[in-house]
């Protein structure tokens, strides 16, 4: 029996060959695993720079066994993944950039200034400023007065400190977003293929493909469902306490002034960027253009009169001399040989300097008016 089970083993019993055998396949490992952060790190330029994260997917197989990805958001308008799908060679891994939409991070950011954050965390909150109804313990909802404004808002006591004071976790009620991160061992017909090689959007075309045959033979029975690991992924936003009083404030960030500059001659102490003293002394100066305008306009509108009223001045002359020069035409001939005599200008109406002038003035006027 011994010999004939050892030497001969049944059919079924033998080992069935494996394509990937030379080294059992290892399932891939995300990085982060379970949240991704969204960092506002620069409020002024959102448009251009909005949050993002990276997304580690790796293949920790030590034998011939490709891995295809795909990634997968509950909120498809509000992130762009870059790239969306792609394969991933044996003991390498593949970075995928989760960036935020402009317009919704302005949209998050605002709010933010104005109340907590879904899974927001405030810690060390006094007693006073919390409202519970289920008894003042670790995991009881709550409301609390978020930075110990006026208003509350729903959350849960984390934990409890020593002083009396509690640690507490913001929850809105919204949707939170989430990701879905799919892999599978790709199949020996793609592998041949070396999608690795093609240019993204040939490779884009065929995994989708791909996956669609996948789901397919899922639903139709031919695969298992473990053909395709899924994982989840949360999202958390970070935003810092002072780029929220910047946005908030209406201020941009950087220095409003040279921090290597002294404030005064008397005084050598650098202003920091930021600080009281340097939007202080942006207002201040502010202010000095805007006296230094109003001047400027009235002065302008002292010329402005000055002028008018010289132009004025001119025009009545003017008249006057035509007035003259046609009560001399009229009166005949010798009258009008006797009045050009005395010079030449008062013959001709008006003088080449008087048209100089007039032309001047109206200049003056109109760069005035314009």
């Amino acid at each position: 029996y011994y010999y004939r089970r050892t030497l001969h083993p049944r059919p079924e019993a033998r080992r069935r060959p494996n394509m990937t055998d030379s080294a059992a396949p290892v399932a891939p490992t995300l990085s982060p695993d379970k949240v991704l952060i969204f960092e506002w790190k620069n409020v002024a330029n959102l448009a251009d720079k909005p949050p993002k994260t990276i997304l580690t997917c790796t293949n920790n197989s030590t034998g011939d066994a490709v891995v295809a990805y795909k990634v997968k958001t509950t909120a498809p308008k509000r992130y762009v993944v870059r790239p969306p799908q792609g394969v991933i060679l044996p003991g390498m891994s593949a970075k995928i950039t989760l960036t935020m939409v402009g317009k919704d991070a302005e949209s998050l950011l605002s709010k933010s200034t104005r109340g907590p954050l879904h899974d927001e965390r405030e810690a060390n909150v006094p007693e006073a400023l919390i409202k519970a109804a289920e008894g003042m313990e670790a995991g009881a909802k709550c409301e609390v007065r978020w930075q110990g404004k006026e208003r509350y808002y729903a959350a849960k006591i984390r934990s409890c400190n020593e002083d009396g004071t509690f640690d507490v976790d913001y929850d809105d009620g919204e949707a939170k977003d989430k990701f879905l991160v799919q892999t599978t061992d790709l199949a020996l017909s793609y592998r041949e293929q070396k999608l690795e090689e093609k240019d993204d959007k040939l490779r884009q075309s065929i995994l989708s493909k791909m996956w669609q045959e996948l789901d397919k033979k899922i639903k139709g029975g031919e695969l298992d469902k473990k053909t395709i690991s899924s994982s989840r992924l949360t999202t958390k936003f970070s935003i810092s306490d002072a780029e929220k009083e910047v946005w908030g404030g209406g201020l941009v960030p950087g220095p409003v002034v040279d921090p290597q500059v002294a404030r005064s001659a008397t005084d050598s102490m650098p202003v920091s960027p930021g600080s009281p003293e340097a939007i202080f002394a942006e207002l201040s100066a502010l202010r000095k253009k805007y006296d230094d305008l109003v001047a400027y306009t009235v002065n302008l509108t002292g010329d402005r009169d000055y002028l008018n009223n010289e132009l004025a001045t001119v025009k009545a002359k003017l008249e006057r001399a035509m007035s003259k020069r046609n009560e001399a035409g009229g009166d005949g001939a010798p009258a009008a040989v006797a009045d050009t005599k005395p010079g030449k200008a008062e013959s001709s109406g008006f003088s080449i300097f008087m048209v100089l002038l007039v032309a001047f003035i109206a200049f003056i006027v109109g760069r005035i008016v314009n």
